[in-house]
Order: structure tokens, then C-alpha cells, then sequence
């Protein structure tokens, strides 16, 4: 699987192959907010290790800039939540509509809420 180390703020690999993300949706579980969906893979082969991907599909966007508002306002919330994520994980944030007309700070705490309803320890496979 590749990643890019391109982003140092977002202090994660970043995931930017498809077949990342459909590796994260078949084998990993999901938690459903109101403006996002954030699904999760534990990673045990590299424990200290986190992932990351974002997506705002084009066509529940209707429009390409809708779409990348909604990637940026995602962007924006995992970087101030990237602290309390939990090590060992693959995640990709799905965003839906709402995303764009729903309060930052709201979006922030589903965010924050949907991390520490995580497992903080990787499961040993």
C-alpha cells in the first residue's frame, strides 16, 4: 500500500490509493455522524503508526467545489483532533452533504466524539 508523507500537520500518512480505501471499507469498522462517516482499520503490524484519507464523493456533492470544500472542512477537524486519535489505525473520513452548512465547532466534537468511541488499544490479530 502507498502512501505520501506530504503533510506534516495532519501528523499522519496520508492515504491516497484506492485500494487503500477499500481495504479500510471491506476489513475495518465504521462510526456514522451526522456530518461524516469515519471508518477504521486496526493496524497491529505497525502499532505506532497512523493513516489517514479523506473524501467528499463528487457525485452527493453535485458540484466538484462543494465536494472540495467538504474535504478541506474535514482536513480542517482532523487537525485539530489528530492528538487524541489512537496509534495503530488506518482511517478514512467519508464526508456527507451536511458537512457544508453544519457549525465547525459541532463538526469538531462528532469528530472528537467518534475517536474516543474508539478502542485505544490495537487489537493482536
Amino acid at each position: 500500500m502507498e502512501t505520501k508523507d506530504y503533510k506534516p500537520y495532519l501528523k499522519a500518512r496520508m492515504l491516497t490509493q484506492r485500494a487503500c480505501f477499500l481495504r479500510v471499507k471491506a476489513q475495518g469498522q465504521r462510526v456514522s455522524a451526522q456530518a461524516f462517516i469515519l471508518q477504521y482499520l486496526p493496524t497491529p503490524e505497525t502499532p505506532t503508526k497512523l493513516a489517514v484519507g479523506f473524501t467528499c464523493a463528487k457525485r452527493s456533492f453535485i458540484t466538484g467545489v462543494a465536494s472540495n470544500r467538504g474535504r478541506r472542512r474535514l482536513k480542517a477537524a482532523w487537525q485539530q483532533m489528530v492528538a487524541q486519535a489512537p496509534q495503530g489505525y488506518m482511517f478514512v473520513l467519508i464526508g456527507k452533504l451536511p458537512i457544508l452548512t453544519i457549525d465547525f465547532a459541532y463538526l469538531v466534537k462528532d469528530l472528537e466524539k467518534a475517536l474516543l468511541s474508539l478502542p485505544a488499544q490495537v487489537p493482536q490479530v
